[in-house]
């Protein structure tokens, strides 16, 4: 009996920084079947926390997006790798970085599939009128050159179908891998704890207005239950949430750890983890706080957290925008410590549905559909 072909798969994706596409990025090369698949990876610039982690037998390949010689350059470099690599599957991430791969599989002529990866959604999104105009009209018009599309949550693919009149037999929804077993080691292993004392409540994720941190600090300011507040993540945000904090007198009882290779002490260690987000895809760092047993707290945002938690069985879900509801469920877990084990104890039973070999199968069954 002939063994099958390997089907080599090209992964598509700007960069490995700190984000929620990126790691899904990285633990679907790890994870990916050797014997069915060769995985390569193609960024657009070789840079990010997320690049050591890549696997070894992975190859590598940069389009110099930064590099001199010609600020386009980079894409004829782009065309002319997809066309080197002769890929049976070209999967992209994020809605830039799948705009420029199906124009330039149209332009290389090469004849493998294409899976463009949508993280985030389209209603809801608060990245400016013209910022969001012109990505629902690039979307709309380049979308449906894709052999599929995969959102990460079932509301999302309604949006692609129902906003931009995608085929819905090219939607396919897949939620995000997480490595659950993972997670857990990583989470008994050496890192920061915090003081003792104060229960701790953590947060996670980029320092945006996306990410709602600011409406956190408003809740916790609310509280009259003594609480440390810990935010992990860098970016741009992070000195106005300082000036909050401090306008809030909060500046002892609130920390900034910025990026943590291992958050999982940390979140392992504290008493609630809040979601305060304003639109989300489907939140990495939600499902991560749930494996590791913590009682969260989420905002009803769009997309994400409802598909996740169940309200009031394995969490609780607040309505958006709202500091008052937020300090009233962060304040109702950490006065009743029976309610935190039970949603807790819930909340990684439920992670386990998202588990890495459970999502990485659906992901390997659609990468040799669309090859057949």
């Amino acid at each position: 009996m002939t063994r099958p072909r390997r089907r080599k798969v090209l992964f598509v994706v700007h960069g490995l920084d700190g984000g929620g596409a990126e790691r899904v990025v990285v633990r679907l090369l790890c994870s990916l079947d050797r014997a069915r698949f060769q995985p390569v990876l193609l960024l657009f610039r070789r840079a990010g926390v997320y690049l050591p982690q890549v696997p070894p037998d992975v190859p590598v390949v940069d389009c110099g997006r930064y590099a001199s010689g010609g600020r386009w350059r980079w894409l004829a470099r782009f065309v002319g790798i997809l066309r080197a690599e002769r890929a049976d599957v070209i999967v992209s991430f994020l809605w830039f970085a799948n705009a420029l791969t199906v124009v330039a599989r149209a332009v290389s002529g090469v004849s493998g599939r294409l899976v463009v990866s949508e993280r985030v959604t389209l209603t809801g999104a608060r990245e400016g009128l013209f910022t969001e105009a012109f990505r629902r009209l690039v979307l709309a018009t380049l979308y449906r050159f894709a052999d599929r599309v995969v959102p990460n949550s079932q509301e999302m693919a309604r949006q692609l179908v129902g906003a931009l009149r995608l085929s819905a037999a090219r939607v396919v929804p897949l939620p995000n891998p997480l490595d659950v077993e993972a997670i857990l080691a990583r989470a008994r292993g050496p890192g920061p704890r915090g003081p003792e004392g104060l229960p701790r409540v953590v947060a996670m994720g980029r320092m945006t207005p996306q990410k709602g941190f600011d409406l956190l600090l408003r809740a916790v300011a609310r509280l009259e239950t003594p609480c440390r507040v810990a935010v992990l993540g860098e970016g741009s945000g992070l000195g106005g949430l300082a000036a909050l904090a401090a306008e809030l007198g909060l500046t002892d009882r609130v920390e900034f750890p910025g990026f943590l290779e291992n958050p999982y002490p940390v979140l392992a260690a504290a008493a609630v983890f809040a979601l305060p987000s304003r639109y989300e895809g489907f939140p990495n760092a939600l499902v991560e706080a749930m494996a590791l047993g913590l009682p969260c707290v989420a905002a009803r945002c769009p997309t994400g957290p409802e598909e996740i938690i169940t309200d009031g069985v394995d969490g609780l879900l607040v309505p958006m925008e709202d500091p008052d509801a937020l300090a009233a469920a962060i304040g109702r877990l950490l006065a009743d410590s029976a309610l935190r084990a039970r949603l807790g104890e819930a909340a990684a039973r439920r992670a386990r549905d998202f588990d890495l070999p459970v999502v990485v199968r659906r992901f390997e069954a659609l990468f040799e559909e669309v090859a057949d």
